[in-house]
């Protein structure tokens, strides 16, 4: 059995971390563990190895690179995120868009089939909340073996288990802007920089990542089609913005070399009435690091 006190618990955190990262980094480290965060140097250098630059889409290479550079750094064990309860995924689910991905449907499977080597992965849900408790306990059990130090960690902390509150964003564009754009897409895809390098100063951007997910999964339950929860979440943002009078174009961040990305654009553009728009990722980063623009920088 491990020392758990010397266990040292990587975390990949390129997708979607500050839905749930911040708070399993203060539990790993609250139960004596040391929290290792991927540092973009190292990233950059084992985004050459052949096994990560076979890796497809962009967000997900640069997930694969972080655990090998975890993995280097001597990490005994990865904290890796569930995007989409793969265990909760029905059949009719998986038949669809992200669930035809294997990195989307089930990221902890893939990650480790595509890469041999690398720590024990400890999956966990993105989300947090009532339903996290049995996901929290079973991922304690598997770093600690010790249901007596699973229990007392968990009843310190379980009240933290709770989702980011959100601001509401500025739906009027101010005195200037030329339109107002709600942005679409894959939510691992959208952060700040991103959102700012995808439209014109002269565009007012609301932009999915700043919404409620789980508003965003309700606008899409009632399309009445099993849809991943992420897929959800895209094509909530893309029917909420359709309905908001003052969005005057839908604009989508897909990677051009993700087939679930193609599905979904093809679902917004049958599914909206304003303009719309699809910029490739590798077009919006043009001239910058992808490392730098994508790779969102965890809270620490």
């Amino acid at each position: 059995m491990l020392d758990f006190a010397a266990v040292r618990v990587g975390f990949v955190t390129q997708l979607l971390w500050d839905r749930y990262g911040p708070f399993w980094l203060r539990l790993v480290r609250d139960a004596g563990a040391e929290g290792l965060l991927p540092m973009p140097d190292a990233v950059r250098t084992v985004l050459a190895e052949p096994r990560v630059a076979a890796v497809a889409p962009l967000t997900f290479r640069l997930a694969a690179a972080q655990a090998v550079a975890l993995a280097a750094a001597g990490a005994d064990a990865l904290l890796v995120p569930d995007l989409n309860g793969a265990e909760k995924a029905t059949s009719e689910q998986l038949a669809r868009g992200g669930g035809l991905d294997p990195w989307i449907a089930d990221f902890p499977t893939a990650l480790r089939d595509a890469l041999a080597g690398l720590p024990a992965l400890v999956p966990v849900p993105v989300e947090l909340g009532d339903e996290i408790d049995r996901s929290a306990v079973t991922a304690l059990q598997n770093l600690l073996h010790d249901a007596h130090a699973v229990r007392r960690i968990w009843g310190r902390r379980r009240a933290e288990a709770r989702p980011p509150r959100r601001a509401t964003p500025a739906w009027s564009a101010p005195a200037g802007a030329r339109r107002t754009v709600g942005l679409v897409g894959q939510p691992w895809l959208l952060n700040d920089a991103l959102a700012g390098r995808a439209t014109a100063a002269t565009e007012h951007v609301v932009s999915q990542h700043r919404l409620d997910p789980e508003l965003l999964r309700a606008e899409a339950r009632r399309l009445g089609e099993p849809l991943l929860p992420t897929d959800a979440e895209t094509l909530g943002a893309a029917r909420l913005f359709g309905r908001r009078g003052g969005v005057s174009e839908i604009r989508m961040v897909a990677d051009r070399a993700s087939a679930a990305d193609a599905w979904l654009a093809n679902r917004v553009r049958g599914l909206v009435r304003k303009p719309f728009q699809v910029r490739f990722l590798d077009d919006v980063l043009a001239g910058a690091d992808a490392v730098d623009i994508v790779l969102v920088a965890p809270v620490d």
